[in-house]
């Protein structure tokens, strides 16, 4: 078949700017699984094309900005003879945008096939397939053997039938039909590379000057690699495990080294977000894997952009890392509350293990890793005292940027299960039936009001302390001639 995977434009305003375009590792990686498998197929990055003509936030889907964007998928379906479009929805966010595209493609030819993937189409699969007639199929969780199963169930040899794919919804004469997902790729070095050949990768290059760059590399654009799916903790907020099962897998050190090689030696790209679920839970994993980036001289950076498992991280592994390049380490503390982090959310950390990693990153030999924190305020059990409990861990921890997130009850969590029954959801928190779409988006957790109440806090308590916490910052570094991207000790250690 002749493909076409689509990663929608952008409706997400950050900071007052769309977001910036990274490579995306979903449908490349899905692109690649497609063309192993001796499909014709093509990647359009709709994001992509936004930042090239620096469109403003539409304010509707009928506006110029959006019809140019649409035409630009348009023309590419036409040029490739396309049979079947992928369109990727990675959140919720981005329904309307897909439900926009969809309808476009089945006005322009009605037997091109429609297939969706993501959190949101996983969630909501017999609802968008009762709903929406322009939607043909819907991809269940990991999505590389379920659609490349479908298109060689659409070929000419019609096999394997479609009713015997894992991880697939479909219609059947007046029926919507939906397999649950159950199986997942064990061998995760089974997976072709992401075919990011498929993408103009200066597209992607944008100025980071002012990143953090202790090797003074030329960065030009992180590139997201991952070593594992799944996790195997079970956070009451978190929904990646509607995609990826509940059991981790992993890639080979030598598997994922390799990859890094293709991307340094065709496009001169050395810093990696390390986007696992969970990377440090595995130390002799992670070890070895550090260990074979340091053997091949590979002369990286990278960061831990989902946040590392603090209670299996210790100073070995820590050693390792800062040694095989790590730039940035991104730490999943949630609160400062022993009780809300491991009664609540289920994290399975303690205050105590958190000081014992404060007490290692505070050596010289770390003077080099900017230390990120993520936090978590406005859950259901939040109060005065806990939010007390936050302010204390963060101004008695090194960290050298933080961010606090209002928590965000994504449909299929055990918060949204709570929230829902309790009817917690605030004002600002909206579900749009027709497009089964609350507001879970990205730039919510960010910028946006809470959308869930505590039982015992007043919402505008939530709202002070982040203010505080912020002003907090803005003084610790302004005290500091250490530039915002640099760590607070960096200054030091380069100068002794």
């Amino acid at each position: 078949m002749n493909v076409l995977l689509v990663f929608p434009f952008s409706i997400i305003e950050w900071n007052n700017k769309y977001e910036e375009p990274r490579i995306p590792l979903n449908i490349t990686y899905l692109a690649a699984a497609t063309r192993k498998a001796g499909h014709n197929v093509n990647l359009m990055d709709l994001r992509v094309e936004q930042q090239k003509r620096k469109f403003e936030m539409p304010s509707s889907f009928d506006c110029k900005e959006v019809e140019l964007l649409t035409k630009c998928m348009e023309d590419k379906i036409i040029k490739h003879n396309t049979n079947m479009v992928g369109i990727n929805c990675l959140y919720s966010g981005l329904f309307p945008v897909v439900i926009h595209l969809a309808n476009h493609i089945k006005t322009l030819n009605p037997k091109i096939k429609i297939s969706i993937g993501g959190i949101h189409p996983t969630i909501y699969t017999k609802e968008i397939l009762t709903k929406y007639d322009v939607i043909d199929y819907v991809i269940i969780g990991e999505g590389e053997c379920s659609f490349v199963n479908l298109l060689n169930s659409l070929s000419e040899d019609g096999l394997p039938e479609i009713s015997s794919i894992n991880g697939i919804g479909y219609r059947e004469a007046d029926d919507v039909v939906v397999n649950p997902k159950s199986i997942f790729i064990e061998n995760l070095d089974e997976l072709a590379f992401p075919a990011a050949d498929l993408l103009n990768i200066p597209d992607y290059f944008s100025d980071t000057t002012g990143w953090h760059n202790p090797k003074g590399i030329n960065i030009k654009t992180p590139v997201p690699i991952i070593t594992s799916r799944s996790c195997p903790k079970m956070c009451n907020f978190c929904s990646m495990h509607l995609v990826h099962g509940r059991v981790i897998r992993y890639r080979s050190a030598m598997n994922v080294v390799e990859e890094m090689k293709f991307y340094i030696n065709n496009y001169g790209l050395h810093y990696f977000n390390i986007t696992d679920d969970n990377l440090t839970i595995n130390k002799k994993k992670l070890i070895e894997l550090m260990d074979l980036i340091i053997k091949e001289d590979l002369n990286i950076q990278f960061s831990t952009e989902n946040g590392v498992f603090l209670n299996s991280l210790d100073e070995e592994m820590l050693d390792a890392m800062s040694k095989a390049g790590l730039a940035r380490l991104h730490m999943a503390f949630e609160t400062g509350s022993d009780y809300i982090r491991n009664e609540v959310i289920g994290k399975n950390l303690s205050n105590k293990k958190i000081y014992e990693i404060r007490d290692i990153v505070i050596k010289e030999k770390y003077n080099h890793i900017f230390l990120y924190g993520y936090f978590v305020i406005g859950l259901p059990e939040e109060t005065e005292e806990t939010l007390g409990d936050t302010y204390q861990l963060i101004t008695s921890f090194p960290l050298d940027n933080y961010s606090l997130f209002y928590p965000i009850p994504f449909p299929g969590t055990k918060l949204y299960n709570q929230c829902l029954k309790d009817e917690l959801f605030t004002e600002d928190y909206f579900y749009d039936p027709d497009l089964l779409v609350c507001q879970v988006d990205v730039g919510q957790m960010v910028k946006g009001k809470p959308n869930i109440k505590p039982y015992n806090l007043e919402l505008s308590k939530l709202s002070e302390f982040k203010q505080k916490m912020i002003d907090y910052l803005g003084e610790t570094r302004s005290n500091s001639s250490v530039p915002m991207s640099s760590p607070l000790r960096f200054k030091q250690h380069c100068t002794k």
